[in-house]
């Protein structure tokens, strides 16, 4: 009986794993996001400030950002294109609330202003430098 549970219960887990969750994408008035761009083999790093971005979508099931990369490659392509800095590593944090966003903030800056803060040289993008344009998302067919 207890091997019926347990086989039962697998199909049940992998029935449920199987399928795929489409939810659609929403749009949010406004939402809070920040860039952070490394390059492993320097000591520079650089933090974006925290900007607001009207129109944002994001998948409410999955609390991700809809095209993510997107808003990545925007950072990629200022730092090759302006800065002349190719091969950065650039990620985009965002959150629906300012309160969230700085919360999230403080704790990546955390990592590389506090006890190792030594080893890099932090600095700062201001909104009038680069500033994130919003990204409708690709239909899917």
């Amino acid at each position: 009986m207890k091997l019926f549970r347990y086989t039962l219960l697998i199909m049940i887990m992998v029935t449920f794993t199987a399928t795929k969750a489409s939810a659609k994408p929403i749009m949010t008035p406004k939402a809070y996001m920040f860039g952070f761009i490394a390059n492993f083999s320097d000591s520079v790093v650089y933090f974006t400030d925290i900007q607001m971005v009207d129109s944002v979508w994001y998948d409410h099931k999955t609390k991700f950002l809809v095209d993510r990369s997107t808003y990545s490659n925007q950072l990629r392509q200022y730092f090759t294109n302006t800065l002349n800095m190719p091969h950065r590593t650039c990620i985009v944090v965002f959150a629906l609330t300012r309160k969230e966003i700085e919360k999230k903030y403080l704790k990546l800056k955390k990592q590389y202003t506090g006890k190792y803060a030594y080893r890099y040289d932090v600095r700062t993008l201001n909104e009038n430098e680069f500033h994130f344009t919003p990204v409708k998302p690709v239909e899917e067919e």
